[in-house]
């Protein structure tokens, strides 16, 4: 543990890493996986769990018959279990420039969210693959499996940096189809794009089970502004100078409503989990308590 203090202080601390580390994430559905791990797949193998049986037919493995079915029936019928294997969990980290917005910055915020998320996969014998959203492409990390895999995710979540704007729709479309194995993704991104649907809709066309955590800023849901300002636009670079008042700011208000609950709509009609956090809600909290809530761990 004394490495991990050295290279992920301004992600996660050693003493949180032994909070989560008998966490796992929950899968509402079964995917099937490579190598024996923690999870119950769709396959039927040679586990310690009956699952069936099925009629032994010419070349089967005489050592799965059931001799106590034979001595009954005088048929030959084979034992099948269920097959444990580990499942894929794919968390994809926004890295437009409007990310860097906030203290402790949103993307901050949201690359210590994946680290947590990381390693309570990789304790649980998860296969854990990361992107970073940029533009229209995923820079991704292929997938990892064991705790010993959890240094080099958090040195490579350290290494984002926010640039220019993503447009969710072609990243996440870029993912998807680069992606051969189905599993769990987490999408973390502000999803100021008006195109977020057509991300999302890419990722559940190629079976994901998917998750939208919406990060915003504290002052972007409760803004601390009066008065003349010039506003600019952190990925675009476009200027408009305003005047701040209580009407505005109540119209302001109205419209993050707005864009929040069509968010979260789009989520529930189309069986997205929906989790939003800000940068300035109590870490700890959101993952020991809230996600267990809302039953994304365990």
């Amino acid at each position: 543990m004394e490495q991990l203090t050295q290279t992920t202080e301004d992600l996660l601390t050693p003493d949180f890493l032994r909070k989560i580390e008998r966490l796992s994430l929950v899968a509402k559905r079964l995917f099937p996986g490579r190598l024996r791990g923690e999870r119950r797949s769709t396959k039927r193998g040679a586990s310690v769990e009956f699952a069936d049986y099925r009629n032994y037919t010419v070349g089967d493995d005489f050592r799965r018959v059931d001799w106590n079915v034979y001595a009954r029936l005088e048929k030959l019928f084979l034992k099948l279990f269920v097959e444990e294997e580990d499942l894929h969990v794919y968390i994809l980290v926004d890295a437009s420039e409007s990310m860097s917005f906030g203290s402790p910055s949103k993307l901050l915020h949201a690359k210590r969210i994946a680290a947590a998320l990381s390693y309570i996969a990789l304790s649980n014998l998860d296969r854990v693959g990361l992107a970073a959203l940029t533009g229209t492409s995923a820079a991704t990390l292929s997938p990892k499996r064991g705790k010993p895999s959890a240094f080099g995710i958090f040195e490579w979540l350290k290494s984002i940096e926010p640039f220019g704007t993503t447009r969710l729709a072609e990243s996440l479309r870029d993912f998807s189809l680069r992606t051969s194995r189905p599993g769990v993704v987490i999408v973390a991104s502000d999803f100021f794009d008006p195109d977020y649907q057509k991300g999302l809709a890419a990722l559940l066309s190629r079976k994901f089970e998917v998750t939208a955590l919406h990060v915003l800023d504290q002052d972007e849901v409760e803004p601390p502004l009066v008065g003349d300002l010039l506003m600019i636009d952190s990925e675009t670079d476009e200027r408009r100078e305003i005047t701040i008042t209580q009407t505005l700011l109540r119209k302001y208000d109205q419209r993050l409503a707005e864009f929040c609950g069509g968010l979260e709509s789009y989520c529930n009609r189309y069986g997205v989990n929906y989790v939003r956090t800000t940068n300035q809600s109590p870490f700890e909290d959101l993952i020991l308590g809230y996600l267990r809530r809302r039953g994304m761990v365990k």
